[in-house]
């Protein structure tokens, strides 16, 4: 996927627009036409588009917030600084033979913190100009203790409930930057991983859906195996609609350990009307996860493409923000005593 096709503009931009004009639905009375009328001018008169601050910048773009300026940006005067992280601190474990790969799982990864190499660029752009700058090096995944909680109303479509009677709850915390996070909450059902809830943060705004019925991330069985699952929220209307497929199986090393997992690929799109958001997979550039069943649905490694277009009320207009990126697991154990390096 090229940088030209990854961040398109102007007229690509206005058509995403357009669609998440017609996912409003009901709410078609909420001054959509004047703001249509806004964008459209700001697209044919590049004079009238107001250049995004540099500290909105900051503020939506995973960057860290010191270091030396590795940003191209014709959107603001001054350089947004850019980080390296130390290197992974701890020696790896001597190597052992790979576990098992197991075609399901019923727990969940070991609580803590883990961290992962990361390596991509993210985007913002106002349809006129184009800000970019690369993503951190270092993302931290906080991974909680789960609880038990008694099978959702879907259960029977996701093979019934587990032997124990309940499921599994537990909540990922996916910090990129120190603006930047994504908080899920999955349930483990009998034959799948399933979204309950998730929140976007970054330092404009905080976006949460709650679909019902809950959205399956990850359904097991073997390769081949595909399945559509669509969520919305009841409160807000709001919807996730995502498509996914174990397409293989892999051995990667972790810290020089070899492990076995399944690599999913996936699409998915998340529409927020009340929010005039639109969150997607870049067409024609599948996501993946890398997951290894035996180590409770443990992430090895997952590559994302995704574009964000949204209304941002203080400037007035719409941007759009694109992340492609990939990370990679450092160690298999997660560290309790704060942040993983």
């Amino acid at each position: 996927m090229t940088a030209r096709r990854r961040f398109r503009r102007g007229g690509a931009l206005l058509a995403a627009a357009g669609l998440l004009f017609t996912a409003c639905g009901p709410h078609t009375d909420k001054t959509i036409g004047m703001r249509s009328t806004a964008l459209s001018l700001q697209f044919a008169r590049p004079d009238l588009a107001k250049p995004i601050p540099p500290n909105v910048i900051i503020q939506i773009l995973p960057v860290p917030s010191s270091g030396p300026d590795n940003v191209s940006s014709t959107l603001r005067p001054s350089p947004v600084p850019v980080t390296t992280p130390p290197p992974p601190v701890g020696e790896c474990a001597p190597t052992a033979p790979a576990a098992p790969l197991k075609e399901a799982t019923q727990s969940t990864p070991a609580a803590g913190n883990y961290a992962y190499t990361t390596k991509g660029v993210s985007m913002v752009s106002d349809g006129t100009q184009t800000a970019s700058a690369p993503i951190p090096e270092l993302t931290q995944v906080a991974v909680s203790e789960p609880v038990k909680v008694a099978p959702g109303t879907t259960a029977p479509l996701e093979g019934g409930a587990p032997g124990s009677g309940s499921e599994l709850l537990y909540t990922v915390i996916t910090q990129l930057s120190d603006t930047v996070k994504q908080i899920d909450r999955l349930v483990v059902s009998a034959t799948s991983i399933n979204l309950a809830e998730r929140t976007l943060v970054d330092g404009r705004r905080t976006l949460t859906i709650t679909p019902t019925p809950q959205v399956q991330l990850v359904v097991f069985g073997p390769v081949g195996t595909q399945w559509r699952s669509t969520g919305t929220d009841t409160g807000s209307t709001a919807t996730i609609a995502y498509q996914g497929q174990i397409s293989a199986v892999t051995s990667v090393k972790v810290c020089g350990q070899p492990v076995n997992a399944y690599v999913v690929t996936y699409t998915e799109t998340m529409t927020s009307p009340l929010d005039r958001e639109l969150i997607r997979t870049v067409d024609g550039d599948v996501n993946t996860l890398t997951i290894a069943p035996q180590l409770g649905g443990l992430m090895v490694g997952r590559q994302v493409s995704s574009d964000d277009l949204r209304y941002d009320d203080d400037l007035g207009g719409y941007i759009e923000v694109g992340m492609k990126y990939t990370s990679a697991l450092r160690h298999l154990q997660a560290s309790t005593n704060g942040p993983a390096t």
